[in-house]
This record gives structure tokens, sequence and C-alpha cells, in this order.
């Protein structure tokens, strides 16, 4: 019992909780989008931002940083999140059909490479590609230009869908790079996992 104390509270950490709120702030974003109240959704968004700004700090101050669940939960977390409220901005009417289709592949990319890295003898790692991190980074902010589109004074620039569209084809790219990459993983994980006695000599 004592055992199990200790472990909840070593993952109950304020950084933690913090990082868990990002999905109580979460609906409250696809009830602005839903009932057009685009305040709800601007000031909920900003929120779940902050918290994603403190957490990682919040465990660094109080030296909980690093610890493998706390990645993971993090990353989850953001997970769920982002492609959640891709996929209420597209059922709300506001992404393409097109659009919705390349933040799909990169979600289906991401679950991908998990299912690699679990089948390369290397499970409890957090899989990443090269261009993993600057693409989530370009999905993320994507999403919070989304979210800044909801205030009806940006939404009514002339010159916004244009930063829209350009942004977006920057996007694309990336995410398509990206899943050309994650395919040609599987062979590059057998290639790192043969032990450099068993290469051969050339």
């Amino acid at each position: 019992m004592a055992d199990e104390k200790t472990a909840m509270q070593g993952f109950a950490t304020p950084a933690n909780l913090l990082t868990f709120s990002r999905l109580i702030f979460m609906p409250v974003v696809i009830y602005g989008l839903v009932t057009n109240q685009p305040w709800v959704t601007v000031g909920a968004m900003f929120l779940a931002w902050l918290t994603d700004l403190l957490d990682g700090r919040i465990a660094r101050l109080m030296k909980q940083g690093g610890s493998r669940f706390g990645k993971a939960l993090d990353s989850t977390v953001d997970f769920a999140l982002i492609y959640c409220l891709f996929i209420a901005f597209y059922a709300s009417g506001r992404l393409e059909h097109h659009q919705f289709a390349v933040l799909y592949l990169a979600m289906v990319m991401i679950l991908t490479l998990q299912f690699f890295l679990e089948g390369s003898g290397r499970e409890g790692e957090l899989a990443t590609s090269r261009l993993g991190k600057p693409t989530g980074a370009l999905q993320y902010l994507y999403l919070l230009f989304l979210v800044v589109l909801e205030i009806p004074t940006v939404g009514e620039l002339a010159w916004i869908d244009t930063v829209h569209d350009i942004y977006f084809a920057i996007l694309a790219v990336t995410i398509v790079l990206n899943a050309i990459e994650i395919v040609f993983m599987p062979a590059r994980m057998g290639r790192e996992s043969v032990p450099a006695e068993d290469t051969p000599e050339t």
C-alpha cells in the first residue's frame, strides 16, 4: 500500500498534472468551435498552450524533469490534443478535405512509427524521425493559427488567406517528406540493430 502511494505521488507531480490539464481544456475548445463562440475557443486554447509552456519548466525547476512517464504523458496528451482538434476543425467546416487528408496522414505516420519501434526490440522508447520534431512543431503552430483565425477581425483580413495557403503548403511538404522517411525507417532500424561484428566487411 505504501509503495502504491509513493508511486502515485511520483506520477501526480505538479508538472504532470499541468500536462494532464490540457485534456480538460480540449473539449472547451471544441465547444467554442461547435457553438461559434470564438473567444471561448481562443481562451481555452491559450490556457492549453500556456500549460504546454509551463509543464517542462516546472518539472526542471522541481528537479522532476526527464522521467520516462513525464515524457510519455506529454507526448500522448499533445497527440490527443492536436489531432482531436484538427478533427473538430474539419467536422465544423474550418478545414478543406485535402487539408484534413494531409493532417490525417501525419497522424497515421506517427502511429506507424510507433509500430516500427515496437517491432525493433526498442520498446519503451519514444519513437521519432529526423523530421518528426519540426513536423510536429509546424502542426502545433498551424493549430494555433487556426484558433487565431476564429477571431473575427483576424479572419477577415484581406491577406490572411494567402498566408494560410503558403503556410499549409510548407506544412504539407514537410508532412509528406516525413512520411517518406518513416516508410524507409524499418530498413534503417534493422541496420542499426545489427552488431558491429556481424556487419560484413567491405
